[in-house]
């Protein structure tokens, strides 16, 4: 799909939708509003690029509808998934704050609205009201803390533990079977590789092996996994389980 710009179509698409960005929570309504003339409003399709890594664009980007996916590259040309922002946050303040290119590329994870504002706009608003300024500081110490966690396990697990940590991280308690946990619907083997570094083909094999062990066992479009404490061991580095 292509990106449709909305701004000048003449009708009230998007006023009044920044005002449900966490960002602005108990900012002045007309605070608000004067952010919200300045945006460009665009619908993206799934999987529809926002912007590439390095690129030399400003802009802040605010997640009205919809979810995008924030990757990187690691060393082979494998792209990894490091976070995705769901509707209510935002985006893109790294280049707006210090003026440099993009460090990651960003697609849109499914259909999906954005609103962007210029970086110096961004950089003003944060300059006018701190507690604005402190969220976005709360944020990146998030995305640091994030980032210290994957590159450790990068540089400590297998491929195939990554994956396990995916699954570990996707499960939830199943309801219906107390003691396990589930996962409803398994993404495809495409984006878990992309969450942990690896690619399809070992994303599959991991799996299978686990259900060969009995550790997981497919459930419709989802996995039950029944061995869970089992996983969470196979999924710890070799020096953690000595």
């Amino acid at each position: 799909m292509d990106q449709v710009d909305i701004k000048d179509r003449g009708d009230d698409l998007g006023r009044a939708d920044l005002a449900h960005i966490l960002l602005f929570e108990n900012l002045p309504p007309e605070a608000v509003a004067d952010f919200e003339k300045a945006a460009n409003w665009r619908q993206y399709g799934e999987n529809e690029l926002v912007f590439d890594q390095a690129s030399d664009t400003l802009e802040v980007y605010f997640v009205v509808e919809g979810c995008v996916r924030i990757l990187g590259t690691v060393a082979g040309g494998i792209e990894i998934t490091l976070a995705e922002v769901p509707a209510g946050n935002f985006f893109g303040e790294l280049s707006a704050i210090d003026g440099k290119g993009r460090s990651a590329k960003v697609v849109a994870a499914r259909p999906s609205r954005l609103a962007s504002v210029d970086g110096a706009a961004f950089v003003a608003l944060m300059q006018r009201h701190p507690t604005v300024a402190l969220r976005v500081m709360e944020r990146l110490a998030r995305i640091i803390r994030g980032l210290d966690t994957k590159v450790v396990n990068l540089s400590s697990l297998s491929p195939e533990q990554r994956v396990m940590i995916e699954l570990i991280r996707l499960a939830e308690p199943d309801l219906k079977l107390p003691g396990f946990w589930s996962i409803a619907c398994l993404p495809p083997h495409s984006e878990l590789s992309e969450w942990a570094g690896s690619d399809r083909d070992v994303v599959a094999k991991t799996i299978g092996e686990l259900a060969r062990d009995g550790i997981v066992k497919r459930r419709g479009l989802g996995l039950e996994i029944a061995q869970w404490e089992r996983l969470q061991q196979l999924a710890k580095p070799a020096r953690a389980r000595n």
